[in-house]
C-alpha cells in the first residue's frame, strides 16, 4: 500500500480496500501474526485487546485493591 501525498483520496481509499481485500486471502499472513513478530505476543495481545474494547484480565493484585477499596 503506497500512501503519500501525491495520492488523491480515490486512490487512497482503493488503497486501503485493496489491502483489506488481501487480507482475507487464507494464505496471507494475519495482521495479528505480523505484529507479534514486530513487538512480541504480550504486548501485541495488550494492544489488540485494547483496540478492539476487549477485557483484558485485569492483575491478580490490582483485584484484590479494588475489592477492599469497594
Amino acid at each position: 500500500m503506497q500512501l503519500g501525498p501525491r495520492l488523491s483520496q480515490r486512490d487512497r481509499r482503493l488503497d486501503l480496500l485493496a489491502t483489506h481485500l488481501a487480507g482475507l486471502d487464507p494464505d496471507t499472513v494475519r495482521a495479528r501474526d505480523r505484529l507479534e513478530d514486530a513487538i512480541g505476543s504480550d504486548l501485541a495481545t495488550l494492544l489488540v485487546a485494547g483496540l478492539s474494547r476487549k477485557i483484558v484480565p485485569v492483575p491478580l493484585a490490582r483485584a484484590q485493591l479494588v475489592a477492599v477499596a469497594a
